[in-house]
């Protein structure tokens, strides 16, 4: 079935697009293998602030760049769908498939002989589950007024650009169920891959390991603080626009290890040796590290919204131990500082099983991923082209 496979999708003209290389996180790192899955290149419009030496563990050979704009205005991130929908595919090559990957990317309009596949990592959150939020942290009346209306045209417009997709792969159930209730599509769920014969199982060390974005919603401080009150040690691996401010308040505590950027060798170290991950980010869509941990043999801590906890409930379940649900891959409750702290102490009283983590994880691993991908194209392609030619 494979070599079947494989076959098939050498014989198909083939490209990815991603929005954007203006930081490497998981969206980044799936796109990668959406290009190594299809064997492709991946288009994008920016390039990483590091360079691409710095994060070569990361992008294979076959990026290319073919035209960077908005460096620094993330804020204006929506109005790409200019850009994408003035492209010129056909300037770029002659496409039988295009997998676009992200939101702003599906802007872009294709000759009808083109079938139109978007991977979508969630549909824009700040217009729609994440709206409310947006608009309670508004400072003024009038700064809500704005956004309400700038709202309702970015939505009229997100509309508008998602017809211009043919079929839908999204990351996890929690982003099917998002796709369905705000733009009514189905779609299948293709969870991101992991490279599992890269990680390994070591002997732990006394250290508690956050690896993410130092963002907000990420909860970095509320992860520090609770190792701090355990008096646990916690690597901090991550950049992002709270690195400066958390350097600043706990570079010098004697129980906090700050890594910044850590390349893809030092971060399978770091998770082979830690004690556990913790990971407490908010409604997290699909969260690779978590995943990556139970690779490593590791417990993981998260937070109970989003998908963490679902894939934590596939390990198996333990034991309900207050606001404390016990699974064989880890520990989920409420991602505030005195639950994480509990939660961090908690970790030492379960016998956690590396290898049966480290199996479990196996499932999704790049292989799978490939077939899975590779399949649902072939069968879409085939259904595209009978639409096509009216049958």
């Amino acid at each position: 079935m494979t070599t079947e496979l494989d076959r098939w999708v050498k014989k198909q003209r083939i490209a990815v697009f991603h929005w954007t290389f203006e930081r490497i996180g998981g969206g980044e790192i799936l796109a990668s293998y959406l290009g190594k899955a299809l064997n492709c290149k991946v288009y994008c419009i920016g390039k990483s602030k590091l360079g691409f030496e710095d994060v070569t563990p990361y992008l294979p050979k076959y990026f290319r760049i073919f035209t960077r704009i908005m460096r620094k205005a993330e804020y204006l991130r929506n109005f790409e769908y200019l850009l994408w929908s003035s492209l010129d595919l056909e300037q770029i090559g002659d496409f039988d498939i295009i997998v676009t990957s992200g939101a702003t990317p599906r802007a872009i309009v294709t000759p009808d002989y083109t079938m139109h596949v978007n991977y979508c990592h969630s549909p824009p959150r700040f217009l729609y589950d994440l709206w409310n939020f947006r608009r309670r942290v508004a400072k003024s009346s009038w700064r809500r007024f704005a956004i309400n209306i700038l709202g309702e045209w970015m939505r009229i417009w997100d509309y508008a650009v998602d017809v211009r997709v043919d079929y839908y792969f999204v990351n996890s159930e929690i982003i099917k169920h998002r796709l369905k209730k705000y733009l009514k599509r189905d779609s299948v769920v293709l969870y991101p891959p992991i490279e599992w014969e890269k990680y390994r199982v070591d002997e732990s060390e006394d250290y508690v390991l956050f690896v993410s974005r130092l963002v907000k919603e990420k909860r970095v401080e509320e992860a520090i603080e609770a190792c701090i009150r355990a008096g646990q040690r916690i690597v901090v691996a991550g950049t992002g626009i709270l690195e400066d401010e958390i350097k600043r308040k706990y570079g010098n505590h004697s129980l906090v290890d700050i890594r910044g950027f850590v390349d893809e060798k030092e971060k399978i170290e770091l998770l082979s040796r830690c004690r556990a991950l913790i990971f407490p980010a908010v409604a997290e869509d699909f969260g690779i590290t978590p995943l990556e941990a139970l690779a490593s043999g590791k417990p993981v801590i998260v937070d109970n919204t989003g998908f963490p906890p679902i894939l934590l409930n596939k390990t198996g379940f333990v034991e309900q131990n207050g606001v404390f649900k016990i699974c064989k891959g880890g520990i989920i409750t409420r991602g505030n500082v005195a639950n994480l702290t509990t939660a961090v102490k908690l970790v030492d009283r379960y016998n956690w099983d590396s290898e049966y983590l480290r199996n479990f994880a196996k499932q999704f691993d790049f292989e799978y991923f490939k077939v899975n991908l590779i399949l649902h194209l072939k069968i879409w392609k085939e259904k595209f082209n009978k639409f096509k030619e009216g049958g």
